[in-house]
């Protein structure tokens, strides 16, 4: 009984004050207005948040797409890698020199993207191992030129590490690839993301393609690693030779 008698005062007050409050709003507020506006936010923040999820879904999309045409390009990259190579002809300097000149002239879709840097100054052994693991991963070793321009013993040099099966089936001289990366040490690798052709001018300066980049005395396949796990602009087609060089070594 003195709980029910407690109460009534209690709604009593409530309702006292609610009306009190809507009395005590002063004339210019429209309450009215202000709910309506609020529902109007209400539904508008609804739409937005409809429009971002159509959109979400648009750009998923999309990425499947760009993944599938990067499947399908990468694809069709190691498909263009050169065929594993084995002769027993000993070294022919004149093929190398005409293999440069076509290069030069191929076009872009052709052009080499791993490239490994060389010199004669290296040990011709590890020269040797170099050119013949580049060629197993589908890459190419280029020299800067002849020595001192002297083409003789340029090709002496050569034909005295190269005998027999040994001869190199993916050498080159390229000064240009030197000039655009910048090359001034040797061994060093490059992967470039796309497609490249050097300027042939003795000044020109060439913008290259992002690429990734690595100097020093390290095998081929520890660098084809080094790319692909480095997440850089040519991590995909690393992996694509690192898998042609695993293949050669079988």
């Amino acid at each position: 009984m003195n709980r029910k008698l407690l109460s009534i005062p209690l709604a009593a007050g409530i309702s006292l004050a609610g009306l009190a409050l809507a009395q005590s709003a002063p004339d210019d507020i429209d309450l009215a207005a202000i709910r309506a506006n609020a529902a109007q936010h209400a539904e508008d923040a609804e739409a937005l948040a409809a429009t971002v999820r159509r959109r979400a879904e648009a750009v998923q999309d999309q990425a499947v797409q760009s993944q599938g045409e990067a499947q399908a390009i990468a694809a069709r990259y190691a498909e263009s890698l050169p065929p594993l190579a084995q002769t027993s002809d000993t070294f022919d300097f004149e093929a190398m020199v005409k293999s440069r000149a076509e290069a030069e002239k191929a076009p872009l879709s052709q052009g080499p993207r791993f490239i490994a840097f060389a010199s004669l100054s290296m040990p011709p052994e590890a020269l040797k191992a170099l050119v013949r693991d580049m060629g197993r991963a589908g890459g190419v070793t280029v020299l800067r030129g002849f020595p001192a321009g002297d083409a003789a013993r340029f090709k002496q040099t050569l034909a005295a590490i190269w005998q027999g099966a040994d001869a190199p089936a993916a050498l080159g001289i390229d000064p240009r690839l030197f000039r655009a990366f910048h090359i001034d040490a040797a061994p060093s690798f490059v992967m470039t993301a796309s497609d490249f052709a050097p300027c042939d001018g003795f000044d020109c300066r060439d913008a290259p393609p992002p690429h990734d980049r690595l100097t020093g005395n390290v095998t081929v396949g520890q660098v084809l690693e080094t790319f692909s796990e480095g997440g850089g602009p040519g991590a995909a087609l690393a992996r694509l030779h690192l898998a042609r060089l695993q293949q050669g070594e079988d």
